[in-house]
């Protein structure tokens, strides 16, 4: 790491300290000339040094990504098994938009059943979470809440059923004003596992 910080660094030094030697310009500038206008050659001056900025920060940065684009310390997402993850058929993946749930019903016929549900968040570069809870379905339409809201980034579990009926499994973005969710998921109703019956 300190060979690339040598290596790669000055550069990137150098475009700090004109870009800060730019601002400092501005700023003198304002502070002096406050209520006048530029002189079109200080108008000038400062496009100029602005272009040669943005072009030497374009033209680092284009270097900068081949540089990492072809280290040999990254590896491919083929490589990591990334792709093999979301090629898996078993995994849904939905987007919930901000103010709202998303719902799974699933039907239980057997008491002892385990409903079994595996999640994340499909990251980007904010970390984020959602809301989920389970809810149980009386089929006079009453609701009971058997696991309790909570937000989470990833979430894997179970919940063993007290009765047969319907079990409703809820991601809720609600709180979010701006951000949806996107989200994978699993979930599956496993019946129990009853004992073999010995015949005489």
């Amino acid at each position: 790491m300190e060979e690339q910080r040598h290596r790669y660094g000055p550069p990137l030094y150098s475009l700090t300290s004109m870009i800060l030697s730019i601002r400092l310009f501005l700023s003198l500038l304002w502070i002096r000339y406050g209520a006048t206008k530029l002189k079109r050659e200080q108008l000038a001056l400062l496009e100029e040094a602005v272009e040669v900025y943005t072009r030497e920060f374009e033209r680092f940065l284009k270097f900068i990504s081949e540089v990492f684009a072809n280290a040999p310390f990254f590896i491919s997402a083929e490589v990591a098994g990334a792709l093999d993850a979301s090629k898996n058929d078993d995994y849904k993946e939905i987007t919930v938009p901000a103010g709202k749930t998303y719902e799974v019903l699933l039907s239980v016929d057997s008491v002892n059943s385990y409903i079994a549900w595996d999640f994340s968040l499909v990251q980007g570069k904010i970390n984020m979470d959602i809301g989920f809870s389970l809810e149980f379905l009386s089929p006079s339409g009453d609701k009971t809440l058997m696991l309790p809201y909570r937000r989470y980034e990833s979430d894997q579990g179970n919940f063993c059923t007290l009765m047969g009926g319907s079990y409703k499994l809820i991601w809720d973005n609600t709180y979010s004003t701006f951000f949806r969710k996107v989200v994978r998921y699993k979930v599956d109703c496993i019946p129990p596992v009853t004992e073999p019956v010995e015949s005489d």
